[in-house]
């Protein structure tokens, strides 16, 4: 199962309050996804405000449902701060890249769903 995570609102922290506190945000952000993976899941930044979450053996539901935990937990610490995901799951014949594609379909999607 792989997560792709965008960071709801980074470039907009990054210039009203400066990068020091969109790095804040970042870690902020990071320290709740891993408070809510299993410690050998895999998390990267991906690119500026996106982070890959990689979590071998675990059903699309249990992934679903730990990061509608994250999501519910970045709200309670602050209502502005939120995450976008999207999930995909490994098929025998992807590639990472065909992986990484499906996951940010998954999250433009959830986004465009949020939105309606």
């Amino acid at each position: 199962m792989l997560a792709f995570v965008d960071v709801d609102g980074l470039k907009a922290v990054n210039d009203v309050h400066g990068h020091v506190a969109g790095d804040a945000l970042l870690r902020l952000v990071s320290d709740t996804i891993r408070a809510n993976v299993r410690p050998y899941d895999v998390l990267v930044r991906y690119g500026g405000d996106e982070l890959l979450c990689a979590m071998p053996n675990l059903t699309a539901a249990d992934a679903r449902e730990r990061f509608e935990k994250i999501v519910a937990g970045l709200r309670s610490v602050n209502t502005g701060h939120s995450v976008t995901f999207g999930l995909a799951e490994a098929e025998s014949t992807d590639s990472l890249e065909e992986l990484i594609v499906r996951a940010d379909q998954a999250l433009l999607e959830s986004r465009r769903a949020s939105r309606s």
